[in-house]
């Protein structure tokens, strides 16, 4: 594994769960609408290849990423699903969320084909760029059709000034209280438009609740004013919580410079290997390395940090 930073800890394994691999012309323009508020990524060509991509990945030590294609508008899901498929069928490396549109009309089918026959683990959206709410009457079953699977599902929630949309927090609680049993990431932790020190009694009290730290890790950095709340929550909540960098769009780049935050963020070697790995695997349900510590199941860790 890369040691970015002499001195800290270092996690076992690297899995990002959070990455945007897509076709060309969704990739390029995810650069080039990221690169006014993260000038890193003039530095990424806007001709970046898929295997160039990968390559950046690896050179960071990212052993395996959740993949995430999600449509921007109705009747595009099955085609993106497909092309999404394809490449996971060729990147081991790859763990493919399928999406879909509010709009779409045959949601149920859509859900049934990527779950039982094109190997997707679960589902992402991304209520602001596609442009619906979580609470959109017609998702009521497709929230449902989750819940009943037990399936993952990836929502991005926080940043709603950048977006000049209104706040997900309410949507996000009243998402929990009528999906109790919903396994649900809440991608960038709606920060920060929820303080932090609210995760810890959501957390207890939706045992399927996970928080994607995807974005907040930079904003939440040692030196800044949220720091110290988000080392407290690592420390609390560590097996809850996982990383992501939403590369080849997000805050950093090269990603390895959130790899360092995360490991000065982290106050021992298990929390770290939480954030780095073990909870993306507890979210997929699979143990993607054989080493875990004195055998332990991943499910036999699951409250290690949870009071």
């Amino acid at each position: 594994m890369p040691n970015h930073t002499t001195g800290v800890l270092s996690p076992r394994h690297r899995v990002d769960a959070h990455v945007h691999i897509m076709t060309h012309r969704r990739v390029r323009g995810g650069i080039k609408w990221v690169r006014p508020v993260a000038p890193d990524y003039y530095n990424l060509s806007l001709e970046v290849t898929t295997e160039e991509l990968l390559a950046h990945l690896k050179e960071e030590g990212v052993e395996a990423f959740f993949n995430f294609f999600y449509p921007l508008k109705p009747a595009e899901s099955e085609e993106i699903n497909e092309w999404h498929q394809e490449f996971a069928a060729v990147c081991p490396q790859a763990i493919p969320f399928a999406s879909l549109h509010a709009g779409d009309e045959n949601k149920v089918e859509i859900i049934s084909r990527a779950l039982d026959r094109q190997r997707f683990v679960g589902f992402k959206f991304h209520p602001y760029i596609q442009g619906f709410s979580i609470l959109d009457h017609r998702l009521t079953r497709v929230f449902q059709e989750f819940q009943e699977r037990q399936c993952p599902v990836v929502i991005h929630t926080g940043f709603a000034e950048f977006y000049r949309q209104p706040s997900m927090v309410e949507d996000t609680r009243e998402l929990l209280r009528r999906y109790p049993r919903l396994h649900l990431v809440v991608a960038h932790m709606l920060y920060p438009d929820l303080p932090l020190e609210c995760w810890p009694a959501l957390l207890d009290e939706y045992p399927h609740l996970y928080l994607d730290t995807t974005n907040t890790l930079m904003y939440c950095r040692p030196g800044t004013p949220d720091s110290e709340s988000l080392q407290k929550l690592i420390a609390s909540h560590s097996s809850r919580l996982v990383f992501g960098s939403d590369f080849p769009m997000g805050t950093l780049y090269p990603t390895g410079k959130l790899h360092d935050i995360a490991a000065r963020l982290c106050p021992d070697q298990d929390s770290l290997d939480d954030l780095m790995w073990r909870t993306a695997c507890r979210i997929i349900g699979k143990d993607l390395f054989a080493d875990l510590d004195g055998g332990d199941t991943i499910d036999s860790r699951e409250s290690r940090h949870v009071e």
